[in-house]
């Protein structure tokens, strides 16, 4: 009989957990009766896991994915491995090539050797992305289909998909390729699609498509946190070496179907169309593949994400203005030295104890 590698009690390692995704999982995690370990920069801040940071069996330490130091320090007695923490973005990725790689590919050569030299980690959970695919005509894509990369941050997933499956061929690697990311989080990203869209209709009162014949996989990021969960949690026979798209077909939409939905849900929106393409991207995922074999099914649609980003806009303590919101923006603003480096001393030091925010 199949059994799930982690059981209550297990450490499991998620770098970038104070992320757009790992504020989900961690808490999660912790549901379940997990022991968590959270390595991140605060590159992004501190906030993502700030309600729950006081949790016994959650400890949260401020360093460095790209430190093999801080690596090994944070795999110590780990039972696996979420690698959540990364550039995400294709703009985000284009500011500075030279941060990309040494934050996407070397740190990835990092954990290939630190795993090699840690015998209690049993599972790594890479996140990597549907953006792979690129620019496709026409095809319905899976696992298998052939990647056309277009962007600089797809071809660095790519590279770092690739170092782990030559590197760890002897352990049991599991890599999921995420689709387009929507919802609210405690670690707020407003530069993703759906939670674009949703700002602008809320603030301006218009949706501006370009491209909007192409296709995006959409999927809510508490889904996505979940598939992690799974991911981690399943018996080697079915996971060991294999990759999932983690998305739902009921969310693949174009662009312009994207836009129509949003704007349904914020009367008087109003969607403009331009002819330019700024993005090539064009990409209809399959999703059977994680369905049947994970067991995982997509809980949120796009009308969720929506609202759930206007309550958020709502609040009077959410400044949407805040370049944290927006992986690019905070990069402009505050450099790949991230928040951390804007808090007062005394403050980032307490923060170095208590916890940090990854890039993701």
């Amino acid at each position: 009989m199949s059994s799930a590698v982690l059981k209550k009690g297990d450490v499991v390692l998620v770098t970038g957990g104070e992320g757009y995704v790992g504020s989900h999982l961690v808490r999660m995690m912790l549901a379940k009766g997990y022991r968590v370990r959270v390595l991140d920069t605060f590159l992004f801040g501190n906030v993502g896991l700030s309600g729950c940071a006081e949790d016994p069996n959650l400890e949260i330490v401020h360093g460095d994915i790209c430190n093999i130091r801080d690596m090994i320090r944070c795999t110590k007695d780990a039972k696996a491995v979420i690698a959540l923490a990364a550039l995400v973005g294709d703009a985000a990725c284009d500011l500075n090539h030279d941060e990309t790689v040494a934050i996407n590919i070397e740190s990835t050569k990092i954990l290939s050797n630190v795993v090699q030299l840690t015998p209690s980690i049993e599972r790594v959970v890479f996140a990597s992305s549907c953006s792979v695919y690129g620019a496709t005509e026409g095809l319905i894509l899976n696992e298998g289909s052939r990647l056309n990369p277009v962007s600089f941050y797809a071809r660095s997933r790519i590279v770092s998909e690739g170092i782990l499956a030559r590197e760890l061929d002897d352990r049991s690697v599991v890599t999921l390729r995420l689709g387009t990311v929507f919802g609210a989080s405690e670690r707020m990203r407003l530069d993703l699609m759906v939670n674009t869209m949703t700002h602008r209709a809320v603030t301006t009162g218009q949706i501006t498509v370009t491209g909007g014949e192409a296709w995006r996989p959409h999927v809510h990021v508490r889904d996505v946190a979940q598939a992690f969960l799974l991911a981690a949690e399943a018996p080697h026979e079915k996971a060991s070496g294999e990759t999932f798209n983690v998305g739902s077909d009921q969310n693949n939409f174009t662009i312009s179907e994207t836009a129509v939905m949003v704007a349904a849900q914020i009367p008087g929106t109003n969607i403009e169309y331009h002819d330019v393409v700024e993005d090539l991207r064009s990409y209809r995922v399959s999703f059977d593949k994680i369905r049947h074999v994970l067991g995982f099914a997509a809980r949120y649609r796009i009308e969720d994400g929506v609202r759930e980003v206007q309550s958020l806009l709502a609040r009077d303590d959410f400044d949407a203005n805040n370049p944290v919101y927006s992986n690019l923006k905070s990069l402009d603003t505050y450099g790949f030295t991230g928040v951390a480096a804007s808090l007062q001393p005394e403050v980032a030091a307490e923060e170095a104890v208590a916890g940090g925010s990854a890039a993701s």
